[in-house]
């Protein structure tokens, strides 16, 4: 049994996957073993990962899966103590696995996950986020705003066995928010306020062409996390009322894009009260271009972590 089953999900990853690999290679721990989930791909794929020696097992769907799903049938080919993700175009700092490794020794975390370094599509360098909550009990913060990444997280292996829990095949668009609140409901998450993992940012990412999912994902989640945790809610009454609005802004995002403006007002209308930020943003919903450029790429990666937070799901 390894210590870590790094789970690798990739649809026609072939442009930046060696790089991906590799880095788990590099790694300065070496009781891993890869868990690649090729979700049938039509590139060279298969061939790029034939490459590699027996600690990266290949598996294959022979239909194209959504990412919550395959993502679930990853984690059950798991045999390690503890799970790590890295999708096929980012990538790993050599010490990763070994820091958090340390870190956790001796604690009862069920996650773990720490800053990224951002990148375009060149390799140039973006951004570098840190996590912005401190370890410990952190559902309610998370709740609140949501900054788990999709390169650093290691999960425990058993807390997910005892609880049932693993990706929902139901959730399309945003799987990781879905499982890691579900799991902090459980215990305590390790935030470690150090750079371990780069992320390649896209244009036109899958996240962003399933925004009319955002919502829906959102409300589904919250549902669950009230089933799996009875009184969860009244516990953490603020942060529910929050998530339950950015779900409704999240609504609101979607009809915008839809052209339907009207609505998007009427949805916005209803949380103005929660903070003033949505107030704030129900007045640039009467500026169509305003609000474009609000929601754009840059404003999302250069302006700070103000506007980060209230106007991005990622």
């Amino acid at each position: 049994m390894p210590k870590v089953s790094i789970i690798m999900n990739c649809y026609n990853g072939e442009k930046y996957l060696r790089e991906a690999i590799d880095s788990v290679y590099a790694q300065s721990f070496e009781d891993w073993e890869i868990v690649f989930w090729d979700n049938a791909s039509t590139d060279q794929t298969p061939s790029i990962a034939a490459t590699y020696g027996c600690k990266l097992k290949y598996f294959r769907s022979t239909l194209l899966l959504t990412l919550g799903a395959a993502r679930r049938e990853a984690v059950l080919k798991a045999t390690g103590e503890w799970i790590a993700f890295l999708d096929c175009d980012d990538s790993w700092s050599s010490d990763k696995l070994q820091t958090q490794l340390d870190a956790l020794r001796g604690t009862d975390y069920v996650l773990c996950y720490a800053g990224i370094r951002e990148i375009d599509h060149n390799g140039r360098l973006i951004r570098e986020v840190f996590p912005q909550h401190k370890s410990g009990q952190l559902l309610e913060k998370l709740l609140l705003q949501f900054d788990i990444n999709m390169v650093t997280p290691m999960l425990r292996r058993d807390v997910l066995e005892q609880y049932r829990l693993n990706f929902d095949e139901n959730v399309t668009a945003s799987e990781e928010y879905n499982l890691f609140v579900r799991l902090a409901a459980k215990g305590m998450v390790l935030a470690l306020p150090k750079i371990l993992g780069t992320y390649r940012v896209s244009a036109g990412s899958l996240t962003d062409r399933q925004i009319s999912q955002w919502a829906v994902e959102r409300y589904y989640t919250l549902e669950q996390l009230k089933q799996e945790n009875p009184g969860i809610e009244e516990r953490f009454l603020k942060a529910f009322k929050e998530a339950y609005a950015r779900g409704d802004y999240y609504k609101a995002r979607y009809l915008m894009t839809e052209g339907r403006n009207i609505e998007a007002r009427q949805i916005m209308a209803g949380i103005v009260g929660q903070d003033y930020r949505y107030r704030l943003l129900e007045i640039v919903l009467y500026i169509p271009g305003l609000w474009g450029l609000v929601h754009g790429n840059f404003m999302k990666r250069r302006i700070g972590p103000w506007l980060i937070n209230l106007f991005h799901a990622k």
